[in-house]
């Protein structure tokens, strides 16, 4: 073979590939380019369709508001004064709208706000359409526009009036105006009957456009969204892309179709040169921008580990923190439970009235830091939830010293509440640490004083708009500082959010608040005020209120009005002090006590004899076997034996497993009502009462 030949086939083997891939990827870009192109037109139709239905459904709520006044209750005749006040309202609600409206009977034109105001009624002219019994949209004659039609229904099976909302023209084609319209596009919007009431840009010959509208309303065929190709009757082929709404409106967006580039209708040897440095500057250009992405992606993807890594050293901190309260909280009220057993011994045995002021001050304080270590262990063990009904007039003013030692001395408090009947159904701790996150976050914005209002009412239309059917109520805290700026003020409800830069500490913040709002059927709202702080809402269904439970009488018997427990109690408590001052508080109810330090000791003493009444074993016991299993092996094996358990978390924890469970520190009352049960008639406890079964 010559060596020429040789050459131009080399040259061939290089130039060919080379030339076909530059083809192929001008083709692809082509193609690629049209797909965009179309992508755009649907997203163009969904977008006009979108804003069509969003106006109408806005037209169609101020229509039904209208036509439901109390005013038009005399429908089909009006006196001149309710005429005049109907006038004046509807006036009000459609100021700076471009739509008129129209109030219309059979035979009368009672309003019409595109004529001056106080303009008298007059009548309809003959032949004009009868009153339509149901609301949708009216194409209205002479090219009015179009109308929102809502029937007034007062007496008698037929509407009485028609209120119609006319939408002129020029709004129309201002919605189609909106988004800008790439050249040689066109926009259609049709009504629900398949009439095009608008269109980009305007007809030019009218026998042409409404041959093609035939085409188009042929080709829709009843489908909600999609696109066709078809030719107009002048033969230019047309991609027609269509979105309908709910109600009926069809936007459409028409594109013609372009044919390829020149490059692939003929060849020479300028079209190969520029193919070929093309497909050099793509290549570097992709390498180029490749290499850019692959930096983005890589950056993106170290900022996503560190702040997985930050927030899962928040959470690891928040539990640790929730195990250490629970802990101190379990131990504090350990002392706790010494002190007020104590005191209730010293209240029932002393003899001195000037002791009696110091124990009742001193059982006082138990109450109120038992009530503290249940915070903590909501926060260390978050509990179930134990929805009961408040009455927020009452609740809320009895949080008001809970609130004024978070927000502290320099934050000056108000609460306000109506005297009527505001009742929501919640958990009260859940909804009083909701309070709580709300007053820590307000006194942080409050660095330098100011004043926080606490409030409670009936929630507004606007508030409740969004949530299913019902009543609700507001429940509001606002104060007075500077407000968060608006990037901070959308992530406030976010979990470890701090209202200040400057705040070290971080937590679940306002995140427990909108949990709570959503765990009742409501939600959480923050609304800023310009100058005058921020307000966060809490929107909660309302309830009725709840018959008061009655309270059994007392058997009258002793002192303290308590009837003497004749029972054999088995103490199962780890702590000492507690357990010593516990069986000297039960003895003195009139029961014989033994006490075990742990749940092994307990089995031992059942096991050894003899029998016992009732088992009161603390939850929270050392070694293997807890309290519960403890309570559980009890009841398997001395199935005669009451087992009552006591617990931090008594209030929380309600029943477990049907065993019957108290608070810790608890008043002797209710540990008598807990202990009655097995009380006995005689002694020693009755046979079988401890006698072990089968293990």
């Amino acid at each position: 073979m010559a060596l020429r030949v040789r050459l131009i086939l080399l040259v061939l083997a290089v130039l060919l590939p080379a030339v076909g891939a530059a083809a192929w990827a001008a083709l692809a870009a082509w193609r690629s380019g049209q797909a965009a192109l179309e992508r755009q037109a649907s997203e163009d139709a969904r977008a006009l369709s979108r804003a069509i239905d969003r106006e109408f459904t806005r037209y169609a709520a101020i229509a039904r508001a209208l036509a439901a006044s109390p005013l038009l209750d005399h429908a089909p005749r009006l006196s001149e004064p309710e005429r005049a006040a109907f006038d004046r309202g509807v006036r009000r609600a459609i100021d700076g709208s471009p739509v008129s409206v129209e109030l219309l009977s059979a035979s009368v034109r009672w309003l019409d706000t595109r004529l001056p105001v106080g303009a008298p009624p007059s009548r309809r002219p003959s032949g004009t359409p009868a009153l339509v019994a149901s609301s949708g949209v009216r194409a209205l004659e002479r090219g009015e526009g179009l109308a929102w039609v809502e029937p007034v229904f007062r007496q008698g099976p037929g509407p009485a009036m028609n209120l119609r909302l006319v939408v002129p023209p020029a709004e129309l084609q201002r919605l189609m105006d909106q988004r800008s319209l790439r050249e040689g596009w066109g926009r259609q919007l049709l009504d629900p009957r398949g009439r095009v009431v608008a269109r980009r840009p305007a007809p030019v010959a009218a026998e042409a456009e409404r041959a093609l509208d035939g085409l188009i309303r042929e080709s829709l065929a009843g489908r909600g969204e999609g696109r066709f190709a078809l030719r107009t009757p002048a033969g230019v082929p047309l991609r027609v892309h269509f979105s309908r709404t709910p109600q009926g409106w069809t936007a459409l967006t028409t594109v013609p179709r372009a044919p390829p580039p020149p490059a692939f209708a003929g060849g020479g040897g300028g079209t190969l040169l520029a193919t070929l440095a093309l497909l050099a500057l793509a290549v570097a250009g992709a390498a180029w921008v490749a290499r850019a992405e692959l930096h983005r992606q890589l950056a993106e993807a170290v900022e996503r580990a560190r702040q997985a890594e930050r927030g899962a050293a928040s959470r690891e901190r928040v539990e640790a923190l929730g195990r250490l309260t629970g802990r101190v909280a379990h131990e504090f009220n350990n002392l706790l439970g010494v002190i007020s057993n104590s005191a209730y011994l010293i209240q029932r045995q002393a003899t001195q009235p000037a002791l009696a002021m110091p124990v009742a001050a001193t059982l006082r304080a138990v109450e109120a830091a038992s009530r503290l270590t249940q915070q903590l262990l909501r926060f260390g063990g978050r509990p179930r939830a134990r929805p009961r009904t408040l009455s927020l007039s009452e609740w809320l003013p009895e949080r008001r010293d809970l609130l004024g030692v978070v927000l502290g001395r320099r934050v000056e408090l108000h609460i306000e509440v109506p005297d009527e009947e505001l009742n929501v159904r919640v958990d009260p701790d859940e909804l009083e640490l909701a309070l709580v996150n709300l007053a820590l976050n307000a006194r942080d914005t409050l660095s330098e004083g100011g004043r926080v209002w606490v409030g409670a009412e009936r929630a507004s239309a606007a508030l409740s708009a969004d949530l299913p059917d019902g009543r609700y109520l507001s429940i509001a805290l606002r104060d007075s500082g500077p407000g968060l700026e608006a990037a901070r003020s959308r992530r406030v409800f976010e979990p470890f959010f701090m209202a200040q830069e400057s705040t070290p500490e971080s937590g679940l913040g306002l995140s427990q608040v909108r949990g709570l709002c959503a765990q009742a059927g409501g939600k959480a709202v923050r609304r800023q005020r310009p100058g005058q702080g921020s307000e966060v809402v809490l929107v909660l269904p309302a309830v009725a209120a709840e018959a008061p439970d009655e309270v059994p009488p007392r058997t009258a018997a002793g002192g303290d009005g308590l009837a003497p427990l004749r029972a054999r109690v088995l103490l199962a408590e780890d702590n000492d002090a507690l357990g010593d001052v516990t069986v000297a508080l039960i003895e003195s109810m009139g029961a014989r006590v033994e006490r075990a330090a742990h749940a092994a000791q307990a089995l031992e003493r059942l096991e050894r004899g003899p029998a016992v009444d009732v088992l009161l074993t603390d939850l929270a016991m050392p070694g293997a076997l807890d309290g519960l299993d403890l309570a559980r092996t009890v009841r398997r094996r001395w199935p005669g034996v009451r087992v009552v358990l006591i617990s931090a978390q008594g209030d929380a924890l309600a029943e477990v497993e049907n065993f019957p469970v108290l608070r810790k520190p608890c008043a002797p009352a209710v540990l008598l009502a807990a202990l009655r049960p097995a009380s006995a008639d005689g002694w020693p406890a009755a046979p079988g009462a401890g006698t072990p079964c089968a293990p």
